[in-house]
């Protein structure tokens, strides 16, 4: 049976010493170091997760803004055209505008031409007349000399009619 000495005591208290001394100077501190490493892993972890989640965030982030910037770059190249259509369409107007009082001008300086055209031809058929008058006045001639006479004059009016 069991019988215990005392061989087996001392051997029961080193082994104990021993076990406590593994304890003190492995055990624990092996332990020590692993739950350390362990709440360093799981605490880098947490952390890459969390720059994950702020990288996402960013990320989402910056989507809207360039969405928006080019919402934005719509509405500004929208609003250009519709400026660029704006002018173009008054730029037209005035120039129709301007054409329009260039072409009265134009008329006008035309009719007051024909006026003093007409003033003038009136006035050199007057003295025309007039000269032809003297002549046959001044002649005293017979009718069928008149009659010469008048058909000159008249053949020189046209030649001068058609130099005008």
């Amino acid at each position: 049976m069991l019988s215990f000495n005392l061989t087996s005591i001392v051997n029961l208290i080193g082994f104990l010493v021993f076990m406590l001394f593994l304890y003190k100077l492995l055990y624990k501190p092996y332990f020590d170091m692993t739950d350390k490493r362990k709440n360093e892993v799981e605490k880098n972890l947490n952390e890459a997760e969390r720059l994950r989640i702020n990288a996402q965030e960013a990320k989402e982030k910056a989507e809207k803004e360039y969405e928006d910037i080019k919402n934005q770059k719509s509405e500004i190249l929208k609003d250009a055209e519709e400026q660029a259509k704006k002018i173009i369409s008054e730029a037209k107007d005035e120039a129709e505008i301007q054409k329009d009082k260039i072409i009265e001008k134009a008329e006008t300086s035309a009719v007051e031409i024909k006026n003093e055209a007409m003033k003038d031809i009136q006035a050199k058929v007057v003295t025309m007349a007039l000269t032809v008058s003297s002549m046959i006045l001044k002649e005293k001639l017979d009718q069928k000399a008149n009659e010469e006479l008048i058909r000159r004059a008249l053949s020189n009016l046209n030649e001068k009619g058609d130099q005008l």
